[in-house]
């Protein structure tokens, strides 16, 4: 009986983790398929005549609908469940990516780049409601002190998505293609959505291989069995909470660093450090891959914080380090002449940033709790509205062939961001029972 205990202990662990591997695998497929787009960009301006202004646009038009189905996205998929809300935003983003591939084959000029813009808005119609999706299957299937470590391993996940996308877009691209490159990126996804189906279930009860052992240490304490109804009080329970909206307009700040590496970094090392093709793909996944590391480092540290600190400064202790140091890291990677180095900063730059993911999607639970898809989807909206503004920004500032300005803006968002933290106190307002 004692040497079988530890087996049936580690069976008990085994589902929860795999389900979260699939939420680990929807962010890197969303991440490929949403980064490659920053990648072919080099060989798809000049085989269709698109300007690196219109190159902005088409990331806005995807930045839109991604935007602005965040919270209306939450609240769907707080309704019909993360498994149906993230199998169609797995399929439409898909659907987009490959359509983005396919449409200079039949339209050029204005008909095209209408086209593409649509393609993109699908994309964004797929992403949007996608991670606040993930964040109600994450709240379910784990215990509350472990929701900063999950969310930053979720980011990992993102964050190894796109460091994948430079190397192995440019690599394919060179080989074949910028289309094919595209098509390339869908094979993964399209993969993802059977096994996704076929195993994921939007609760630990739902799921018929989960045990009493497991669901015990998944719910310590008891929780709503069923999703809070819709209706417009509920939506105010969320718009309504001042940490939310802080936490959003932080979110919104921190992104205008978070997309200059999603968007424009390997533009960057190509037009302005003259990095080759291939050493670009290769250099950009750098400050992506440590980013990815950083974010899980983040998660551990936010938790480790919130357990000797209590959840008001614990939640605020990393993104009051680690933005004011993104800041710095990111004036050196302006003004270093060297290239190398300045990838160096970039790298540090984005690692910190990516330390803040956890603070920010945890404490967010914490307020929302069994409204958790609906509290995300504010905060990713408002983050996505930062990557709208950096959008314009860079675009405009880039193509003046002012690299340096572009990057140094991000400067004073990422001091304001941090500054937003001391007015966040998660204990002042209780999160109100389902």
């Amino acid at each position: 009986m004692l040497t079988a205990a530890p087996d049936r202990h580690l069976a008990a662990l085994r589902v929860r983790w795999l389900i979260f591997g699939g939420v680990f695998a929807a962010a890197f497929t969303a991440y490929l398929e949403r980064s490659a787009m920053g990648v072919v960009a080099v060989r798809m301006m000049p085989e269709t005549g698109i300007t690196q202004i219109q190159l902005g646009y088409l990331f806005n038009a995807f930045l839109l609908t991604y935007t602005f189905l965040q919270f209306p996205g939450g609240l769907v998929a707080q309704r019909i469940g993360p498994r149906r809300a993230t199998l169609a935003c797995l399929v439409l983003s898909t659907l987009g990516t490959a359509a983005t591939a396919f449409e200079p084959q039949i339209a050029a000029g204005v008909w095209l780049l209408l086209l593409l813009a649509a393609a993109r808005a699908v994309t964004g119609i797929g992403q949007g409601p996608l991670f606040p999706s993930n964040a109600g299957l994450v709240q379910a299937w784990f215990p509350p002190r472990r929701w900063a470590l999950m969310n930053g391993m979720q980011v990992t996940g993102l964050s190894l998505g796109a460091a994948a996308a430079p190397p192995i877009v440019a690599g394919v691209m060179a080989a074949y293609g910028w289309q094919v490159a595209l098509y390339a990126t869908c094979v993964p996804a399209s993969v993802l959505c059977v096994l996704w189906w076929w195993y994921v279930r939007d609760t630990p009860r739902a799921h018929a291989a989960v045990s009493a052992a497991e669901l015990a240490e998944i719910e310590p304490e008891p929780r709503a069995t069923s999703p809070p109804r819709f209706s417009w009080d509920e939506v105010w329970l969320v718009l309504g909470n001042r940490n939310v909206l802080l936490l959003a307009l932080g979110y919104l700040l921190m992104n205008y660093v978070f997309y200059f590496f999603m968007q424009w970094s390997f533009l960057y090392l190509v037009q302005e450090r003259h990095f080759t093709l291939l050493a670009s793909g290769w250099l950009a996944s750098i400050p992506l891959l440590f980013g990815a590391l950083c974010a899980s480092a983040g998660g551990l540290l936010c938790d480790g914080a919130c357990a000797r600190l209590g959840a008001r400064w614990g939640f605020r202790v990393v993104p009051l380090v680690t933005l004011p140091l993104s800041a710095v890291l990111l004036l050196v990677a302006a003004r270093v002449d060297n290239p190398y180095a300045a990838v160096a900063a970039l790298a540090g730059c984005f690692g910190c940033v990516q330390m803040t993911e956890a603070p920010f999607w945890a404490a967010i639970f914490w307020v929302t709790r069994e409204r958790a898809s609906a509290g995300t989807g504010v905060l990713n909206m408002g983050g996505n509205l930062g990557g709208m503004v950096g959008t314009v920004i860079v675009a405009r500032l880039s193509d003046a062939h002012d690299w340096p300005a572009a990057l140094a803006t991000g400067v004073g968002f990422a001091l304001a961001s941090a500054g937003l933290w001391l007015l966040v106190d998660v204990e002042r307002r209780p999160a109100r029972a389902a």
